[in-house]
């Protein structure tokens, strides 16, 4: 009771003594309290403790007597909380100067005072686990259904949803193409088909081998004519030379197709390695034109028909006058009929 009693006189007289020597009274108060304060005569460091001349910085709330540098800016800082902006004070003589901050606490100590209360920090917000029904995992506070999809992703598992269960890949492959048999399709190149078409893919495909085998061929040339915006490769032929064309293509996926006389035929395919072979559908010669390339994905590529390449023969050119020189016989002695035909025969045939 006498502390208190001495510290209410204190504060009674400590404005009238300041009035009586010239002072000025200055109250620098900040919520929470215990922060630093520290002065700087032009607000930038470096900051020196308040009040002025003293060796350590005084806590908040403080109240004190000011008789020399009246004009100073003060601020406050303590540990866990953001900076905060200076304060200009006037503490000439006989005035009352009076400063007060609101300390905004850093993340890190807002989320290690929540967590003291028992709260976890779940979807943006502070709750209590419990109430929430709430479960940790891997050191993350998440509901049970996601712990449970995390703990089966873990073990390899996926959540089919025409069955609405957890089950490994290989277990839903194996079902789906037990579905799909059971509606009389077949696996061929990665894709599941009607059986005819796989048996038209499975003639394409023997076809192009075998005429591309042959000697009868020639080479057929493919160019990328730029981008297409799909998610595989498009390729045109186009027919110059008059004649209905027979188009096989054979790869990731085979196709069958015709192309008018003087027109054009697209076709869209999945990316990969293609054996092109154009033929002439009117023609029973069998002269094929024949071409290896890999169509890249949205590619847009070309080939021109433009019939089978004729093979010229050399042009015979004549001598100029003067390249034929006429070589005389042999000097040596005159040859007669008797040299050349015998004696019998001449008298036999006389």
């Amino acid at each position: 009771m006498r502390r208190f009693r001495v510290a209410i006189r204190r504060m009674l007289l400590l404005p009238a003594l300041a009035a009586l020597g010239g002072c000025a009274m200055v109250t620098i108060t900040s919520e929470p309290s215990g922060a630093e304060i520290t002065c700087s005569r032009t607000g930038q460091a470096p900051w020196k403790p308040w009040p002025p001349g003293a060796a350590k910085p005084a806590l908040t709330p403080a109240r004190r007597p000011i008789r020399s540098d009246p004009y100073y800016f003060v601020r406050v800082q303590k540990e866990g909380y953001h900076p905060v902006q200076p304060v200009f004070l006037d503490a000439g003589p006989m005035r009352r100067q009076r400063a007060q901050f609101q300390l905004e606490p850093t993340p890190e100590l807002f989320a290690r005072r929540q967590q003291e209360r028992g709260l976890v920090l779940f979807e943006g917000r502070w709750v209590e686990p419990k109430k929430q029904g709430l479960v940790e995992y891997q050191g993350k506070w998440m509901r049970p259904a996601e712990k449970q999809r995390l703990e089966m992703q873990a073990r390899g598992m996926v959540f089919y949803e025409p069955q609405a269960r957890w089950m490994t890949p290989k277990q839903i492959e194996a079902l789906e193409a037990k579905q799909k048999q059971d509606q009389g399709l077949v696996f061929y190149k990665g894709q599941w088909m009607k059986p005819f078409q796989a048996d038209l893919q499975k003639l394409v495909d023997e076809r192009a081998e075998k005429t591309a085998a042959s000697s009868a061929t020639f080479e057929l040339r493919i160019e990328r004519i730029g981008p297409v915006f799909t998610a595989g490769a498009e390729l045109r032929i186009t027919d110059l030379a008059g004649h209905p064309l027979e188009v096989l293509l054979s790869g990731p996926e085979s196709h069958l197709a015709y192309v008018l006389p003087y027109n054009s035929m697209t076709t869209q395919t999945l990316p990969g390695n293609y054996l092109l072979v154009v033929r002439q559908a009117d023609s029973r010669t069998g002269v094929a034109a024949v071409a290896r390339v890999r169509l890249e994905a949205k590619s847009r590529y070309s080939a021109t028909y433009r019939g089978v390449p004729v093979v010229r023969p050399k042009s015979f050119v004549l001598p100029r006058p003067g390249e034929i020189r006429i070589e005389p016989p042999p000097a040596g002695p005159p040859v007669s009929i008797e040299s050349v035909i015998p004696r019998e025969e001449r008298e036999g045939k006389k």
